[in-house]
């Protein structure tokens, strides 16, 4: 469903005006000029070709900008700058599949926010609608390489869980420090629960955000690692079963790694089983994810269902905010918002936890 529409031969035009301001690039074009028809949460995205004079001669590129939201912003704090730092950094300091990034634009200009350009790269993307699950190349696929794929996507994870954060050379304040990752997580998404609220409490996530503070675990033995934050399937590119790109950092941060592996379960949980299909039979178990996991990065998967719990207080926060722009754009009913099947996996998780669990700080 598309919230924004822009004239694609107006946004070659500004694209081609844009590029010939770079340093080393003269006489460019730009054309293939593509928009994805739900572009504009949080980011727009325009596919385009471009061609120019170089130093080292001709260039032809395969390009996407991505333009920071502007009318329907579902995060309350503006992340847009920061995550082309890190995806810059990861690029060009670790193993971690990623784009090439090559630009960024802070002049609100050219497309009425800011933007960055990066390379497009071309592969598999398992999709959220129809899930992946139902249909599509993966529900396609043996198990074997169900499997292949999976393991995969936890190998792409573990990559960025290894990454030393100060070789990175990330500017100063990149991130905002905290004395305790797992309280500063709580705090953020309780003041991000307010914010999408609008004075009408979410009963159920206040539920899972008071359950959650009630049983936090010690932090990680390890310390802090970077954080994916949107870790799942349909952020990954792969070709041949294999992860050749990581896809959107907008929740990245510092803080317990624990936070993506949790995420990376509840997500897969709800968008399967909890979208009515069968999960699919490659893929191993939440215990044997996190086993792997744990193998992978030398850390422990410790606490597990806590942090499952805290994926889907996460995810349905998010929910709530985008329930309510789609909502008043006449696309969903006003109680999509509170009543999906995130928010209702999210209940499920805390309904399991709230029997069994105690305090165990």
């Amino acid at each position: 469903m598309g919230i924004l529409e822009r004239d694609p031969d107006a946004t070659a035009t500004t694209l081609e005006r844009w590029l010939a301001t770079r340093n080393d690039v003269t006489d460019p074009t730009v054309g293939d000029v593509a928009i994805p028809g739900s572009t504009g949460w949080s980011n727009e995205t325009i596919f385009f070709e471009a061609s120019w004079h170089g130093p080292e001669g001709q260039r032809d590129e395969r390009l996407v900008a991505r333009i920071a939201p502007s009318d329907y912003r579902v995060f309350p704090d503006d992340t847009f700058h920061r995550q082309y730092t890190v995806m810059r950094a990861l690029a060009e300091h670790t193993d971690v599949p990623m784009a090439t990034t090559h630009w960024f634009e802070h002049d609100d200009s050219w497309f009425g926010q800011p933007f960055w350009v990066m390379d497009r790269v071309d592969g598999d993307i398992p999709a959220d609608a129809p899930p992946y699950a139902g249909e599509g190349w993966l529900a396609e696929a043996s198990e074997a390489q169900q499997a292949r794929a999976w393991w995969s996507g936890i190998d792409a994870m573990a990559r960025i869980h290894r990454v030393s954060v100060d070789a990175l050379d990330l500017p100063s304040g990149t991130f905002p420090p905290a004395d305790d990752q797992l309280d500063a997580a709580l705090d953020h998404y309780e003041r991000f629960l307010t914010w999408a609220e609008e004075g009408e409490p979410h009963e159920s996530a206040r539920a899972s955000l008071d359950h959650l503070r009630a049983t936090r675990p010690a932090p990680s033995a390890a310390g802090p690692s970077l954080v994916w934050g949107d870790a799942r399937l349909s952020n990954l590119i792969y070709r041949d079963f294999e992860v050749i790109t990581v896809l959107d950092w907008e929740m990245c941060g510092i803080g317990d790694p624990r936070l993506d592996l949790g995420w990376w379960i509840f997500a897969d949980d709800a968008l399967t089983t909890g979208s009515g299909h069968v999960r699919l039979p490659g893929f191993p178990s939440a215990e044997e994810t996190a086993a792997g996991w744990a193998d992978r990065t030398g850390r422990s998967a410790d606490d597990l269902s806590w942090f499952v719990l805290l994926g889907g207080l996460r995810f349905t926060v998010i929910m709530l905010r985008m329930g309510k722009l789609l909502h008043g754009m006449g696309f969903v009913p006003a109680d999509f918002a509170r009543d999906n099947l995130i928010s209702q996996a999210m209940e499920q998780r805390l309904a399991t936890r709230s029997a069994t669990d105690l305090p165990h700080r």
